[in-house]
């Protein structure tokens, strides 16, 4: 981690040390207004080995992160991406993200990886809302929306980027394709699609696998 990083997490740790020694006071106290280094504080009493163990006996909550506000999809795309950036051996670059991306979070330990996070770049790029996105495999844009696609060179060249993307799946390999797809209007564009398979264990040591897919409308790419 970079220093300035380590600096910022420092900085906050101490932040949340001190919003904790706060609400344990209050909990002690049941005062509104805290003063801290007074002979009641609730740092004095930690130290002394009094009643902070009251405090201890609540729910430890951390005073600057609200749970689930900022995550209503119930995925942590921040740690995600950290895990792609900081992944092992990477063959791909894909060089900076930012929040103008669009990307999908692919469940690979299920039958046909469906899509289980969408951002919102991804359904912009698609014209599709995230409740029609979710629960489908990507391959769903090959196809104009409720039809087929008649167009041969499109089909053929579709076929060789699944052929290959299956291939580096089955290998555990991050992929670059292009595919030919549809937006929910029905215009067609050139995808081009960025893999990467991250992996992790959580605390119960349940293991999670799932396929990052980062995707850009080719023509934007070029004709900005």
């Amino acid at each position: 981690m970079r220093p300035e990083y380590q600096e910022q997490r420092m900085r906050l740790e101490e932040l949340r040390r001190v919003a904790e020694l706060r609400n344990a006071q209050q909990t002690v106290s049941g005062d509104s207004v805290v003063g801290y280094g007074g002979a009641g504080s609730s740092q004095e009493m930690m130290m002394r080995g009094g009643s902070s163990g009251t405090a201890q006996q609540q729910q430890r909550q951390d005073p600057l992160i609200y749970p689930g506000v900022y995550s209503p999809s119930g995925f942590d795309m921040m740690g995600i991406l950290v895990r792609v950036r900081q992944r092992p051996n990477p063959t791909i670059n894909i060089g900076n993200i930012d929040s103008g991306v669009a990307l999908v979070l692919c469940d690979s330990a299920m039958p046909d990886m469906p899509i289980v996070y969408c951002s919102e770049p991804f359904e912009n790029l698609t014209g599709y809302s995230s409740a029609e996105i979710l629960g489908h495999n990507c391959r769903f844009l090959q196809h104009p929306a409720g039809g087929y696609c008649h167009d041969e060179r499109a089909q053929t060249a579709n076929e060789l980027s699944r052929r290959e993307i299956k291939e580096r799946f089955a290998r555990g390999e991050e992929a670059r394709v292009r595919f030919w797809n549809f937006t929910k209007e029905g215009k067609m564009f050139a995808n081009v699609l960025t893999t990467i398979p991250i992996t992790w264990e959580e605390g119960r040591g349940e293991e999670k696998r799932y396929i990052v897919g980062f995707q850009a409308d080719e023509g934007r790419i070029y004709c900005g």
